[in-house]
């Protein structure tokens, strides 16, 4: 996603947590806001800005949970979803499961993520704020998940038997109320008569979300003579590496705090990197990692933390990092990610493919990529490219 070419909040403006949170407000309270939330949503937005990752989370947060108010846009899902995937943070997930019943359509994913959110948080359960009423009849984290999957009710029948077994597993982890949510939930998802609790807008209408591989072109970019450095110290340009063959590329950094992200990243590559071996093609295709930390992701703990995960090296696989700004590659990709003061803030899960002219030919954005269907992909580019039998 990209900020509007007017931020809704200014730099300014977003200065202090309290001004943050008044401006998001204004826009909860605007019938014509919506738009001008998702946009705040961006990892790079003004309202992020220099501020440190508890901090991003919490404004992060709100804004999710600000929907409730007008209502979640289908231009949101892809972000609620990121979150329930991948999130770890209880106020920011509970937000977005809140946020998912004020749509007005679904992906039919939707009922796996939440399971795997439930499975991900049950050992976190913690009270959560997202509105002023929360603080008369506090929620946690689980109560909103519960509460999702009973406002699905029977559209998220495939999940009732692993929530059946998650429930009756985790009883003694489960508050006397967090419990009644949950059997509350299992009974709408068995019972088409069982009726699901209120929300502000009906039952939702399917939803696929949707799937874009563009990426901006941005002419004052020179990416070819951007110069990059390898777990071993070797500097070239991303030209010199990456033009010639189909490329992988995913981005990371070792100070992230998520496993689910950028640990999980490194390890479904190397995962990626056996396919592309056992299938013959080891010198024909690029695997890379990209830092989004390049000051302090020496060649070093590139190294240590690729290796850790599986990783093998050569020059047909690396982990990178920028000389100078990453800026320019962020730009040039579309890349989301913010930073704080001292190292990133927030990120999503970007993957690109691209040609052996480096144009983008495929790119998945904030949910989690399967490497034998990412091996699929790289087939269909060998065999595009016309010079090897896949």
């Amino acid at each position: 996603m990209t900020v509007a070419a007017t931020p809704p909040i200014a730099s300014s403006e977003a200065g202090s947590l309290d001004a943050g949170y008044a401006a998001i407000d204004r826009l909860r309270a605007d019938p014509s806001g919506r738009d001008a939330l998702v946009a705040l949503l961006a990892e790079q937005s003004p309202l992020f800005a220099g501020r440190s990752s508890n901090q991003a989370a919490r404004l992060r947060g709100y804004v999710l949970a600000a929907f409730e108010t007008c209502g979640l846009p289908d231009a949101a899902m892809s972000i609620v979803c990121e979150e329930l995937e991948s999130g770890i943070d209880p106020f920011v997930v509970a937000a977005a499961a809140r946020a998912v019943r004020c749509a007005s359509t679904t992906p039919a994913e939707l009922p796996a993520l939440l399971l795997a959110a439930i499975r991900r948080l049950r050992g976190a359960d913690d009270v959560v704020t997202l509105a002023p009423a929360d603080a008369a009849a506090p929620v946690t984290v689980l109560t909103e998940l519960f509460r999702t999957l009973r406002w699905l009710g029977p559209r998220a029948a495939g999940v009732a038997a692993p929530f059946a077994e998650l429930l009756s597993h985790d009883q003694a982890m489960l508050s006397d109320t967090v419990r009644r949510e949950g059997r509350l939930a299992l009974g709408a998802i068995r019972s088409a008569a069982e009726s699901a609790p209120p929300s502000c807008c009906g039952a939702p209408a399917p939803l696929v979300l949707p799937h874009d591989n563009s990426v901006p072109a941005d002419a004052d970019i020179d990416v070819a003579a951007i110069a990059l450095q390898d777990q071993d110290g070797s500097v070239a340009s991303f030209g010199e590496i990456f033009r010639g063959r189909p490329s992988v590329l995913t981005f990371f950094y070792t100070r992230c705090a998520n496993p689910n992200k950028c640990s999980l990243t490194i390890q479904k590559l190397a995962q990626l990197q056996t396919l592309i071996a056992e299938a013959g093609l080891p010198e024909v295709v690029n695997v890379a990692a990209i830092s989004y930390d390049g000051a302090f992701d020496l060649p070093h703990r590139l190294r240590t933390y690729g290796e850790a995960r599986g990783m093998r090296f050569d020059r047909f696989n690396r982990m990178l990092r920028t000389i100078g700004d990453f800026e320019p590659v962020r730009r040039w990709l579309d890349l989301g990610v913010g930073y704080g003061a001292t190292t990133v803030n927030h990120h999503r899960l970007d993957l690109v493919v691209l040609d052996r002219s480096m144009r983008c030919v495929e790119r998945i954005a904030r949910r989690q990529w399967n490497e034998h269907e990412l091996f699929d992909i790289i087939r269909r580019a060998l065999r595009n490219d016309g010079n090897v039998q896949t």
